[in-house]
This record gives C-alpha cells, structure tokens and sequence, in this order.
C-alpha cells in the first residue's frame, strides 16, 4: 500500500512538473509570435525609414509568416503535451516518446527554416542601407537574447 501512495504521488509530481513546463513553453511561444516583438512593424518603419508601400508590402508578409509559426507552436505543444502524457504513464514507452520528440524538434526545425526565409523576403525588399541596418537589428536579436525569447 506504502509503494502504491508513493508511486501516486511521483506520477502526480512529474505530472505536475511536465505540465508546469508546458505552459511555460506556450505562454513563451506566444509572446514571440505576437506581432509586438524587438522587430515588430512600427519599429521596423521608424528604424529603417521604410516607405509606405515597403511598411505594407512588410505587413503583409508579418501575417502569414505568424500564422505559420504559430501551427508550428500549436504541432509543437500537442507533441509535448502528448510525450508528458507518455511520461506520466508507470511504463512509458520509449519508442513512442523519442517520436514524440522528433515531432518537436521537426516542429522547431521548421520555425527556424520559415523565420530566416521570413528575414530573407524582408530583407529582398528593402535597400541597401535599410538592408545593412536590419542585418545588423537581426545580428542582435540572434546573438544577444537567450534561446527561446525570440
């Protein structure tokens, strides 16, 4: 009865932690896929002096790339949520969670492909001295804020 109670109350901290984990992930997920990060539009237009039609042209690109990301987040947390389902399981199968895993990390892969096709198509828009001055916005934003706040 003693181990009974105590593997209850492992299944119920792991649990507890994965789920902890997980909503952390997703509020960070869509804190960067809301259009009011370090490169968001209006900053964009005063910091590069973009026209109004680059300023469009740029807005609406930004709508279709978020919607990409975010399927991406959303495939991405249904694979974590279901790997915590697997994990939280007295036997989890190790098979099913390495799949789960590679959905994730497939998932992450693809986010990044579309972000620097994203930066590219931005970056074909603009002139050269725009196009030096947000080299050197992306160049900080990718060298200077940890992993996962982007």
């Amino acid at each position: 009865m003693k181990k009974t109670l105590l593997m209850i109350a492992g299944v119920i901290v792991v649990t507890t932690a994965v789920s902890f984990a997980v909503t952390r992930w997703v509020a960070l997920c869509c804190q960067r896929a809301a259009p009011t990060g370090a490169l968001d539009l209006v900053r964009l237009k005063s910091e590069l002096n973009l026209t109004d039609a680059q300023a469009h042209e740029v807005e609406k690109m930004e709508v279709g790339f978020h919607t990409e990301l975010n399927s991406f987040c959303v495939a991405h947390c249904s694979a974590r949520m279901a790997l915590g389902d697997e994990l939280a399981k007295p036997k989890p199968d190790p098979d099913k969670c390495s799949r789960f895993v590679e959905k994730m990390n497939a998932m992450q892969a693809d986010a990044e492909r579309v972000t620097l096709a994203h930066i590219l198509k931005v970056r074909a828009l603009l002139n050269d001295q725009q196009a030096q001055r947000y080299s050197a916005m992306i160049h900080d934003q990718v060298c200077s804020l940890p992993m996962g706040t982007l």
